[in-house]
C-alpha cells in the first residue's frame, strides 16, 4: 500500500497531527468503524518508528482483519473510509485555527434555527474578535464583509425597518476586491518574468485608476500592493518603491508571516530588476530589505530559509564588503536551511565567502564536497574552482577541470545564455594559459578578442589577467 493515496497522506502528516488523529478516529461522531481505527493504528505504528509492521497489503490485512481471509475490495473500502476521516480532520483542524470563521459559522447556524438573542450575543462576540485582530491584510476586509453580510441577512430575515448596514457590506466587499486584484496583479507580474504565459487582467486598469484617485491611503492591504504593482510595472517606479519600503517598515504585525514574506520578495524583485539594468545602488537596497526581513523573521517559512535566499544574501553582502556580517550570517542561519540541502548549501556559500576574499585554498577544499542538481549552482561552483586553480597555478588540475567542465556545459541544452557564457569562459582560459607563456603581444591580442566577444562569464577577470 506504499503508493496509495492513503499512504501518501499519512506519511506527510506531522507528529502533532498523529497525536490529534489518534483521538479523532476514535470519536463516534466522525468514525464508528472499528476496522478504520485498527487500520489507522497499524499505519501509526509503521510510520512513527515503532517496531514491527509493514505497509504491504497482506501484512496490513492481518493487522486489521486477523481472523478473515484476504479480501482486496474490503481493504480498499476500509482505506477509503480512513482517508475520508483524515480529510475531515484536516478540514476541522484548519477551521479550529480560525476563531472568527468558527464564530461566523455559529452565527449562521443560530440564525437558521431562529435563535435571535443568542445570535445577537454571538455576533457581538464576532465583532469584538475581529476588532481585536492586528491583521489588516486582504483577508481582514473579506472577514469584515462576511460579518456585515450576516448582520444584514439577519436584519432582513427579521423584516426590521430603518437603517441597514448595506453600504458597509458593499464597501468591505469593494475594498477586498481592490486589494486582492492588486495582490494577484503583483503575483502575475512576478510570474511573467519567468514565463511566457499571457494573462487577461480584467478591471485592473479601473482598480489602479480608482486607487490613484485617493480614498484608500490608509488601507494597508490596498496601498502595499498598489505601490508594489506600480513599481514592478515601471509606472513611476522609484517613487512607488520608496513608498512600498515605508509601508513594509510598519506592517509586520498587520500581515501574516507568509504574506509578509511575499511582500518583501516583491520589493526585492524590484531591486533585482534594477540591478539587472545596471543600477548598482540597488545592491544596498536589496541587502537592507533582506536584513530587515531576517530580523523580523518574515523571510522564514516554517522556520526555514530557502537556499536561494541564503545565497542571494551572501552574494549581496560580499559585494558590499559586509564581510564580518556575512560570516556571522552563514553560521547563524545554517540551522535554518532545509535539512536535505543544508550542508551542501552551507559549503557552497562558505566557499564563495572565502573565494571573494582570495582565500582560494579554503574555497577549493569546500567546493570539492559540493554537489548540485541545480545546473546554475553547479556552473557557478565550477567557475570558482577554475579561477582558484588558475590563481594558485595548479595548471594540471585546471587542465583536467577545463575538459570535464566543457563536456558538462555542452550537455546542458536548457541552460540558455549561461551555456554560451561558460563555454566562452573555458575557451578563453585555455587561450590565456597559452598566451601567458608566449608573452605580452599574445596577451594583448587575446584581450582584444575577449573585449569583442559579447557573452563571456568572468569577463572582467579575464581582461585583468590579460594585462601584462
Amino acid at each position: 500500500m506504499q503508493n496509495t493515496n492513503l499512504h501518501h497522506h499519512l506519511r506527510r502528516l506531522a507528529p502533532r497531527d498523529f497525536r490529534h488523529l489518534r483521538k479523532f478516529v476514535r470519536s463516534p461522531y466522525f468514525n464508528q468503524r472499528d476496522d478504520v481505527t485498527r487500520l489507522f493504528d497499524h499505519f501509526d505504528k509503521v510510520l512513527n518508528g515503532k517496531k514491527g509492521g509493514s505497509v504491504k497489503k497482506q501484512e496490513v490485512w492481518k493487522a486489521v482483519f486477523p481472523k478473515q481471509p484476504f479480501n482486496d475490495k474490503t481493504l480498499h473500502y476500509t482505506s477509503s473510509f480512513l482517508l475520508k476521516t483524515i480529510k475531515q480532520y484536516l478540514a476541522q483542524s484548519e477551521l479550529e485555527q480560525d476563531g472568527l470563521q468558527q464564530q461566523l459559522h455559529l452565527c449562521r447556524a443560530l440564525q437558521k434555527r431562529g435563535f435571535e438573542k443568542p445570535f445577537e450575543k454571538e455576533m457581538a462576540a464576532a465583532e469584538t474578535l475581529l476588532k481585536k485582530q492586528a491583521r489588516r491584510n486582504t483577508r481582514f476586509h473579506y472577514d469584515r464583509y462576511l460579518l456585515e453580510r450576516e448582520k444584514a441577512a439577519h436584519t432582513m430575515h427579521q423584516r426590521r425597518s430603518g437603517e441597514m448596514n448595506l453600504q458597509t457590506v458593499h464597501d468591505e466587499l469593494t475594498t477586498f476586491f481592490i486589494a486582492e486584484t492588486l495582490r494577484q496583479g503583483c503575483t502575475i507580474l512576478s510570474h511573467q518574468t519567468m514565463s511566457k504565459q499571457v494573462y487577461d487582467l480584467k478591471l485592473l486598469d479601473e482598480v489602479l485608476a480608482l486607487v490613484g484617485q485617493g480614498g484608500y491611503g490608509e488601507v494597508p492591504a490596498v496601498m502595499v500592493y498598489f505601490h508594489a504593482f506600480m513599481a514592478l510595472s515601471g509606472a513611476g517606479e522609484e517613487g512607488h518603491f520608496l513608498k512600498l519600503k515605508n509601508w513594509i517598515e510598519g506592517i509586520s504585525g498587520q500581515f501574516p508571516q507568509h504574506e509578509l514574506r511575499d511582500i518583501y520578495l516583491l520589493a526585492i524583485n524590484f531591486c533585482i530588476k534594477k540591478l539587472n539594468a545596471g543600477e548598482k545602488q540597488y545592491i544596498r537596497e536589496a541587502f537592507d530589505l533582506y536584513q530587515h526581513g531576517l530580523e523580523n523573521k518574515a523571510l522564514l517559512e516554517n522556520g526555514m530559509l530557502s537556499s536561494y535566499t541564503y545565497k542571494n544574501i551572501t552574494r549581496l553582502g560580499m559585494n558590499l564588503g559586509e564581510t564580518e556580517w556575512v560570516g556571522r550570517f552563514l553560521e547563524d542561519f545554517k540551522k535554518h536551511l532545509p535539512p536535505r540541502e543544508r550542508d551542501n548549501s552551507w559549503r557552497y556559500n562558505l566557499a564563495f565567502f572565502h573565494f571573494q576574499q582570495a582565500d582560494y585554498g579554503q574555497a577549493m577544499r569546500l567546493l570539492r564536497f559540493v554537489e548540485f542538481k541545480d545546473v546554475l549552482n553547479n556552473l557557478d561552483a565550477r567557475r570558482m574552482l577554475l579561477r582558484s586553480y588558475f590563481e594558485l597555478k595548479e595548471f594540471t588540475a585546471l587542465d583536467s577541470l577545463l575538459d570535464s567542465f566543457q563536456t558538462y556545459i555542452r550537455r546542458q541544452k536548457d541552460a540558455g545564455y549561461h551555456r554560451q557564457n561558460y563555454l566562452n569562459l573555458v575557451r578563453f582560459i585555455k587561450k590565456l594559459m597559452k598566451a601567458d607563456a608566449r608573452g605580452k603581444a599574445a596577451l594583448i591580442k587575446l584581450k582584444s578578442e575577449i573585449m569583442q566577444t559579447e557573452h563571456v562569464a568572468e569577463k572582467e577577470w579575464l581582461l585583468e589577467k590579460c594585462s601584462p
